[in-house]
Parts: C-alpha cells; structure tokens; sequence
C-alpha cells in the first residue's frame, strides 16, 4: 500500500506509480471497513480529494485519479461523513464538474491558480478540523485549545514507558512455562512494523514537517534517523511535539490502542499482557482500554473512559408496543429465554445480537426486512419509511410523535445515513406480568416500565429519552392541575437508578415540544448533533 493513504496501491507498471483501490473506496461508502475506523477514513479520503483536486486546478502533471475515480472518492467522502454527521456537499461531483464550477465563479481569469487553491482550502480544511474533533470527543476528553491535555498525568505517561520491562518478563515467564522456546520480546510500540509504517496508520507523514533541516517532512526525516541510521531512542515517539503523543490525552490513547491491532502485534500473548499493563496505569487516570470488535479472532480495542456504559449483555429489545400489553413467560429459566404467549403482534422484539458499534438504523432495517420479508427489490428508503411507519404506530403522543419525526427527518430517511444509531420507541425497562388495573391501581414494585425512547450506542452506552407530558409531575390532567412534589420525587427516584446502572437520561418537557415548530426543530437537530458528537458512532 502506497505509504501515507489506504487508499491508494503502488504499482510501479503504472504511468504515476498508483493505483486507485475503488473497490475499497466502494465498500466505505456502503459502510465502515473492517480495519480503518471511520474518522480516519475520513480523513485520508478527505486529504486524497483535496490534492486531486489541487493538483486538477493548477498543473494536471502528477494526477492520480481520473474523473471517474474522483467521482468515487467524492461520493464516497459524503457518505462516510454523513455517519459521522458532518456536512461536506460541494457544488461538484467530478474533476469535470470542478473545472465547470471554477469557469462560472471566475477562478480561470488572472490569480486563478490561487483562487482555486483558496476555494479548495476553505472546502476541505473545515471538515478536517472536524475529523480531528470527533477523534477527541471518542476519547471523552476534548483538548485545549492549544492541544495540551488536562487529564492524563505525567506521570502515568512515564510509566507506560518505564514499566515495559516488567511486561517483557511476565510473557517470558509465561512463554516458559508453557514450554515455548523463550526469547525477551522487544516489545517496541511499533510492534513488527517499523516506525514509519506504524505511523503511516495514523498521521499524515507527508504534511508533517521534518526537524531534519536537510528533509522536506517528517516522512524523509523518519525514513533516515529511524530506518536509514537507527540513531532514535525507541521511546523518542513521546517526545517529539509533531506527534502530541506526550501532550494529548485522544492522541496519546489511539497511539496505545493502535500498539495492540491485530496488523501490528499478531502474537496475542504480548496483546493480552500489554492491555493489561495498560490498562492498570491508565486507571490512575480514568481510562481504560476495551475490545469493540475482532478481525480473524484478534481483538480490536478503543479507549473510553471508566464507568461508561451499561454492565451486561443485551438479549433482546421488546418496543414498540401499539396495542394490550404483552403476556410474557420464560421458556428457559435457566437461559433467561422468554417468550410472548399473547398480544405478540402487539410489540416488536428485536433478538439479534449487539454489534460493538451498537444498534444501527442499518441493523434494525436488516432485522425488519427479515421480519416482514420483505424483497431486495424494496430501496433501504423504501423499507424505512415502513418502519418508520409501524414505530410512529406506537407514539402516545404529540411531543413524541415531533421527537422522533425529527430524528427521523434528519437521520433515518435519508441516503448513506443506515449506520446512524436507530431511535426505538417504547422500550420495556422492567416487566411486570401485572397490568395497573390489576395491582388495583398501584405503582409497579419494579418502577419505570418503559423508556419513551433508548438509542444504543458504541461501547455498551445507552441513551434514554424521556418526553413528560403533565401525567409526569402533575395530579390529574385538567388545565391548572396542581403539582404534585410526589410524581416528581418517583420521577427522579427512577432517574438515579438508571444512571447508577451506567444509562444517560435526557429528558424534554412535552410543553417545549409543542412550540413553534421551527424553533423545536431546531433545538432537536442541536440536541441530537451534540449527542451524537459526544458519543461518535462509529467503527474504532
């Protein structure tokens, strides 16, 4: 692979020395690969376009992709960046309709290079600015604005560098006692790549400056003190500024979860013993390391900080109830199997297994066409207006109803948003077998039966949204009736439970949903922007 972008292969038969991977260009767009998160997916394509770009509006001489393979990439960058909700629809989808765009804006008379130069900067520098604050928000620290850290001390990040050789004895002594012949790993941080193939899978080598006077960026100046002369302490990589290792907790945590990928550490006994020594150091900290997915059996890990997310495993999601209550029994006490003997066509239940990314709106209509079998022939648009349709079935009332349109206007029914995280209605928290009428009236023992709405995300955190309406805090439901200090302390009682289990509760007062309707809107598309920057959904 052509050093500096995933994108590209070198193939020395080639005129310019490349070519253009539109298979793998393809697959993104249908959905996050295997081996390169999303954000930085995003970022290398986002740099790919720029320099075709550039390089189309000034000297056409070292091209590497031609029109179609640049209209490729260009699709392929609005629909990755649309999961991670950032807006990028340039008024051009080609090096044809770029040049046609420049012509009618008067970029072609004199200073033409430098307007076209200018335009493309202000296109693609903003989303790149984006892409890098997504990759701290995953890290659940945000960093200064001069980029230092305010979390990770320095002296944690000292002894991740001084306690690697008490690492290196505990996989010898393990590698010894199971009677495998017994070598002291070396355990560098670029694993069985070399430095610059390691940070090839990170940073843009060839936009990074060298500190070498004699090179041009830091890809040359790697390439000889750490190849060409080895003259490099091995920990020089936590020092060197250009980097941020040293400085920056997001950065600093992708450097240590890209040490254990399955590409850079194949042997699983030295995995296994690194996560744990990170993770106890970290700790000090707040932060832990935690596996959100495989390839070939090898764990993929993402930093998140501790105490995030919901203990457990998900079985099942019973939602969406638009008629009698179900009647639920356990078919297998001993596995926790239940199964809905009455009012099933009732409710929806979802049983598939949770991917590490969560619940996706992709998942959920994969799942319903399955359910309602419905033909391939059926567009993903098509198939989730009827869902859509059959979820909006189960909303009690006007607020909830303007909730979800909301969501569903601006992620769902849309194009290349399927990996967007599913909003589920009506979801049972707890069961109890008893209706209100039955219990004469009383409040279930077990509390809050259903979650208005509950959205799971990445790294097992759950998002519940609450839409009160006056039954919530007030007794009775006439105009004027009196607050009721009793439902609101139940209210809150239920809230703290939740949270102590690890959910997030947001709740919205169903008199602020039933305003103007630009205005909630608006303040819906904000909220929903927010969370899903604060827990960005996508692949590590």
């Amino acid at each position: 692979m052509l050093p500096g972008n995933p994108f590209l292969k070198g193939f020395s038969q080639t005129p310019n020395g490349t070519i253009f991977d539109s298979a793998r260009v393809e697959q993104l767009r249908k959905g996050p690969l295997g081996d390169l998160a999303d954000v930085d997916a995003a970022s290398a394509l986002a740099r790919l376009s720029w320099d075709e770009l550039l390089e189309y509006g000034t000297e056409q001489k070292n091209l590497r992709l031609d029109n179609a393979e640049i209209a490729v990439a260009l699709r392929a960058l609005r629909a990755v960046l649309g999961r991670l909700r950032i807006v990028f629809d340039p008024p051009f989808r080609d090096q044809v309709g770029f040049h046609q765009y420049w012509k009618s804006r008067g970029m072609s008379d004199a200073g033409g290079w430098a307007k076209r130069r200018a335009y493309l900067a202000g296109l693609f520098e903003p989303v790149l600015a984006r892409l890098e604050t997504i990759e701290d928000l995953q890290t659940g620290q945000q960093a200064d604005r001069d980029g230092t850290a305010v979390q990770i001390t320095e002296v944690t990040r000292r002894r991740l560098i001084d306690g690697l050789d008490a690492v290196r004895k505990k996989i010898m002594d393990e590698l010894a006692e199971a009677g495998a012949p017994v070598g002291l790993p070396d355990l560098f941080w670029w694993g069985t790549l070399d430095e610059v193939a390691f940070l090839d899978r990170l940073y843009d080598l060839d936009r990074m400056p060298s500190l070498d006077p004699r090179y041009a960026t830091a890809r040359l100046d790697l390439i000889q003190h750490c190849i060409n002369n080895d003259d490099f302490p091995a920990d020089w990589i936590y020092r060197d500024e250009r980097f941020g290792i040293g400085a920056h907790d997001g950065r600093l945590l992708r450097f240590l979860v890209e040490t254990l990928h399955p590409v850079v550490r194949p042997e699983q006994v030295e995995v296994r013993h690194l996560h744990a020594f990170y993770n106890s150091v970290l700790a000090h900290d707040g932060y832990e390391l935690v596996q959100v997915d495989q390839i070939s059996g090898a764990p993929i890990f993402a930093s998140r900080r501790i105490g995030g997310g919901v203990s457990g495993t998900m079985k099942n999601i019973i939602f969406a109830a638009d008629g009698p209550k179900p009647e639920i029994v356990l078919g297998d006490a001993v596995n926790n199997d239940i199964r809905i003997v009455r009012n099933a066509d009732n409710c929806l239940v979802y049983d598939r297994p949770l991917n590490p990314e969560g619940l996706t709106w992709a998942d959920l209509l994969s799942w319903w066409r399955a359910r309602q079998s419905l033909s391939t022939e059926v567009s993903d648009l098509d198939a989730g207006r009827d869902l859509c349709n059959r979820l909006w079935r189960s909303l009690a009332s006007k607020p909830e109803q303007v909730l979800f349109r909301a969501y569903a206007q601006a992620y769902l029914l849309r194009e290349d948003t399927s990996r967007c995280p599913a909003l589920i209605p009506q979801v049972y928290l707890h069961y109890d077998p008893q209706t209100r009428r039955q219990r004469g009236g009383k409040d279930s023992m077990l509390g809050r039966g259903r979650m208005d709405f509950l959205l799971l995300l990445p790294h097992s955190t759950r998002v519940v949204l609450e839409v009160d309406g006056q039954q919530h805090y007030a007794d009775g439901m006439e105009a004027g009736a009196a607050a009721s200090p009793h439902l609101y302390s139940k209210m809150a009682a239920e809230d703290r439970a939740l949270r102590l289990k690890g959910y997030e509760v947001y709740r919205f007062g169903g008199h602020e949903l039933t305003r103007n309707e630009a205005a909630v809107t608006a303040m819906l598309q904000n909220f929903f922007e927010a969370l899903l920057a604060k827990h960005p959904f996508m692949a590590p």
